[in-house]
């Protein structure tokens, strides 16, 4: 698990930190060959940052740019994007509408992130990129002359924009372990493998008293292998085939070898119930200190996430639109 100084294992508002593009070329800034990997550098800023303060996106109808007086539309540009680089441009839109939703869902619940906690995460950030851009440019720059090459801002500046990103991500992390408490929930281990045969031999072990985590670890094909199959607490009422075959087994118990399908064809699955916790009541005030031990103890998942999105998406009106429309707004 990691612990208040260790890295994140996963942040929704900077999902990686990425090595700065001028460096990531080899190129330092100033040099010949800066302009071209600034220009690939493009998409190297976190998720989310460009939207605040640096230029931000005008309204659909603005224009962005004239030819013999003839207006090139903001709207335009999108589409050529997401033309260009679709699952960019929908992973763009996603991350502004689970900004969006968070920050209503946090403005209802009083939800807040502790100063303390911004400011390390927001440190070691900004220490993994300047240790990056060392690292890629063998010492020759470093962040803050990288940043005002790349983007003509400086330090300070910078340093504001990536601490607003942060935010975001602290703010999303409260909002979705602050919901998902107020539902029942289950927590489940989980084993996936190839062949029949080996389904039931692991079974056979674990009936036996092996470890789950180390045979998972061997065996699984499942995402949460490298955690021992360990999947988050997630709420009991979602609609899932998960949850709805392992309602009847008793904590600590193990499912039957079951048969389920993937895009690379059948596998064959094993389940054990670790809990099943009741539904947790009270402000995010008073819940605060026990969401932020949690979070200390055990990162937000991507299945949480996932979680609370589906939740989401029955509280809130939300239309994805593609290239974009006229929307009336409905």
């Amino acid at each position: 698990m990691a612990g208040a100084g260790r890295r994140r294992g996963f942040d929704m508002g900077i999902l990686a930190v990425v090595v700065l593009g001028a460096c990531a070329g080899g190129a330092v800034p100033g040099s010949p060959t800066a302009p071209e990997a600034r220009r690939e550098a493009a998409a190297a800023l976190p998720p989310g940052l460009a939207s605040d303060r640096l230029p931000s996106p005008p309204p659909a109808r603005s224009v962005v740019a004239r030819v013999d007086g003839e207006p090139v539309l903001a709207a335009d540009a999108f589409r050529l994007v997401y033309l260009s680089a679709p699952d960019e441009a929908a992973n763009a839109v996603r991350q502004l509408v689970v900004d969006r939703l968070s920050a209503r869902e946090a403005a209802a619940i009083g939800a807040t992130v502790p100063e303390e906690v911004v400011a390390r995460e927001l440190a070691r950030l900004l220490a993994e990129q300047e240790r990056r851009v060392r690292e890629a440019s063998k010492g020759r720059s470093d962040l803050e002359s990288h940043v005002r090459a790349t983007w003509g801002l400086p330090a300070a500046e910078y340093a504001a924009i990536v601490r607003e990103s942060v935010e975001r991500s602290l703010l999303l992390e409260r909002v979705v372990r602050f919901e998902l408490s107020r539902h029942a929930r289950t927590q489940l281990r989980v084993i996936r493998v190839k062949e029949r045969s080996l389904a039931e031999e692991i079974r056979r072990k674990l009936v036996q008293g092996a470890d789950f985590a180390v045979l998972a670890r061997q065996h699984s094909e499942d995402g949460s292998a490298r955690e021992g199959g360990i999947y988050p607490p997630l709420p009991s009422d979602l609609p899932s085939p998960l949850f709805e075959r392992t309602g009847a087994i008793a904590p600590g118990g193990i499912s039957e070898v079951e048969e389920v399908s993937t895009a690379d064809g059948p596998r064959y699955r094993i389940v054990q119930v670790l809990a099943r916790l009741p539904s947790e009541s009270g402000s995010f005030a008073e819940l605060a200190p026990q969401i932020e031990r949690t979070l200390d103890e055990r990162p937000l998942a991507p299945l949480e996430l996932e979680g609370w999105m589906r939740i989401m998406e029955d509280r809130h009106r939300i239309r994805l639109l593609g290239m974009g429309t006229d929307d009336d707004g409905s």
